[in-house]
């Protein structure tokens, strides 16, 4: 998951060596940066708030680095006049969020004032796709006019036009309840600033992301629901400031696999009509739906164990699996049914997935494969073989490629060579298997010969695609799709914007089906009802988190 840093704090924290900076926070994780840059001088802090000539003379220097210039905050008292440069700047460079302060004078007649210039410059600033946000800080929140917040009113004054980025930090020093702030305002919200305070003593003391009072989980939780820029934003340092930094980004990063709170919804769609049923709700996370061919029935994984689930009757059984208790989302029926295959993890070693076999009634389960980690996938049409995703490590090297195995064991063969490769598959009639590779740059499509020859790109478009599931008349393969820029093309992660896609077998005619806030644990395995027109797969909601 790609975060971003506002660079006001870290910059101001040195006197020289803006490129050194930058590539350090590069090295450290960061993907995305938030500039401050002044149309009118601002003697003193040309370091911090860059001329605008400045930027465009760095900004291809900036982007060889590997940073990606999100928004900027722009420092000027008139926007509306300003806008047309910015307008320029956007096209040029690519950045889609202009961020302006709200007015420190909040009589009626200067904020409608202020107001009147926003909208004015946020439909300048629509012309080159880049919205115009209003940044609160901590009095924009404390002081409340007609019964709400200052920011509130600003924001209810531009009509809709200008979008909100929060800083949840202000707002928390304010007194406010960011979540809270974050949900009344959520239609406006385009960006999310992490800043964290303790607020124990006679003022608030600004420390590293995650090391103060503020519900961090929960303003995390809104903003990838959202799927919005997330930015950390310190102004001040205790410590070493790449250390903290560096913490801070470690807890969102951890933040990223908090699920506790997540809801699941399974789901079945029809190709056809578009139509999508939502069957059930669970009060837990529940992953990786297998249809039963020829039946009403639909496995799944959750905390570690498989279910089928009855769509007549909406109830769960559990599959006894033995010592396999604690599988993933990587299970596949067998061709006749008889068996199901899973791919288990010691609770102690949780990266030693390894393949097993078992009856698809339960039993006792058999090691197909010794070698770890392992993530299964496909069963060949035969019943023969199985195949699966593998990280390997060569010459120091760690390597994620593509592996079959016969069913009753033996040895690996590698398929491919190159690139992040993974979630390989059947075709029905036993002559492909079909993965996605970041060979080409992000996550697209593949399709190889069973014996690893002709592996063909099937998708080109610009976004992250990952396992290609073929309908069982072969006539359509189902995808999960990410945003471009919301990962790393590698990633697959859980409670993101994502979105179903169905193409013809040869690759043609792509079309978007379902949006949905997903994606780990939505369709890793094969999900098509046996009359090839169904398909099921888990959406996501989060139960909103309490602030205290």
């Amino acid at each position: 998951m790609k975060y971003g840093i506002q660079l006001y704090g870290i910059l101001g924290s040195r006197h020289s060596g803006i490129m050194e900076i930058l590539r350090e926070l590069y090295g450290l994780g960061f993907g995305r940066i938030e500039v401050c840059i002044s149309l009118e001088p601002v003697p003193g802090m040309e370091h911090i708030i860059w001329p605008l000539e400045w930027f465009e003379k760095h900004a291809w220097e900036i982007r060889n680095i590997g940073l990606e210039v999100i928004s900027a905050h722009i420092f000027t008292d008139k926007p509306a006049l300003a806008a047309g440069r910015l307008k320029r700047l956007a096209a040029a460079y690519g950045i889609r969020q202009f961020v302006f302060k709200t007015p420190q004078e909040r009589t009626s007649e200067k904020m409608q004032e202020a107001a009147l210039a926003f909208m004015q410059a946020a439909e300048t600033l629509k012309e080159a796709g880049a919205d115009l946000l209003l940044h609160n800080e901590a009095a924009d929140i404390a002081e409340h006019i007609s019964g709400r917040t200052a920011y509130e009113h600003m924001l209810e004054l531009c009509m809709g036009k200008a979008g909100a980025q929060v800083d949840v930090g202000w707002a928390y020093a304010a007194g406010e309840d960011p979540e809270a702030l974050l949900r009344r305002i959520a239609p406006l919200v385009k960006s999310v600033h992490y800043k964290d305070f303790c607020c124990g003593g006679v003022k608030p003391v600004q420390t590293a992301i995650g090391g103060g009072d503020v519900d961090m989980a929960a303003c995390f939780q809104f903003a990838r629901a959202k799927g919005i820029p997330q930015i950390i934003d310190q102004d001040e340092f205790a410590g070493e400031p790449m250390e903290e930094l560096g913490r801070g980004l470690d807890t969102l990063n951890g933040f990223g696999q908090i699920r506790e709170r997540t809801v699941s919804y399974l789901n079945t769609l029809d190709v056809e009509t578009g139509e999508v049923r939502t069957l059930r709700r669970f009060d837990r996370i529940i992953e990786a739906p297998n249809w039963i061919k020829g039946e009403n029935r639909i496995v799944f994984n959750a905390e570690g164990h498989i279910y089928v689930f009855d769509m007549e009757t909406g109830k769960e059984t559990l599959i006894e699996t033995g010592l396999c208790d604690n599988c993933n989302n990587d299970h596949v029926l067998s061709p006749d049914g008889r068996f199901i295959a899973v791919s288990h993890s010691p609770k102690e070693a949780p990266w030693a997935s390894r393949v097993y076999v078992l009856p698809a009634e339960g039993g006792a389960p058999r090691l197909v494969t010794p070698n770890a980690p392992s993530y299964l996938h496909g069963w060949s049409p035969d019943g023969a073989e199985l195949s699966y995703c593998a990280f390997r490590e060569r010459e120091g090297k760690m390597e994620v490629d593509i592996y079959t195995v016969p069913v009753e064991g033996g040895d690996e063969v590698r398929l491919t060579h190159g690139g992040f490769n993974d979630g390989p598959e059947y075709s029905p009639d036993g002559r492909h298997i079909w993965f996605n590779s970041t060979r080409t740059g992000l996550m697209q499509i593949w399709r190889m010969n069973c014996d690893g020859s002709e592996q063909t790109q099937m998708t080109f478009h610009e976004r992250n695609n990952w396992f290609a599931h073929v309908s069982p008349d072969g006539k359509n393969v189902a995808y999960l799709s990410y945003r471009k820029g919301d990962l790393e093309a590698n990633e697959h992660l859980p409670n993101m914007q994502a979105e179903l896609w169905v193409m013809d077998a040869d690759g043609s005619n792509s079309r978007r089906m379902v949006p949905m806030f997903g994606g780990q644990g939505s369709i890793n395995v094969n999900s098509w009802a046996g009359d090839s027109r169904h398909l099921a797969f888990v959406s996501y909601g989060l139960v909103p988190m309490s602030f205290t």
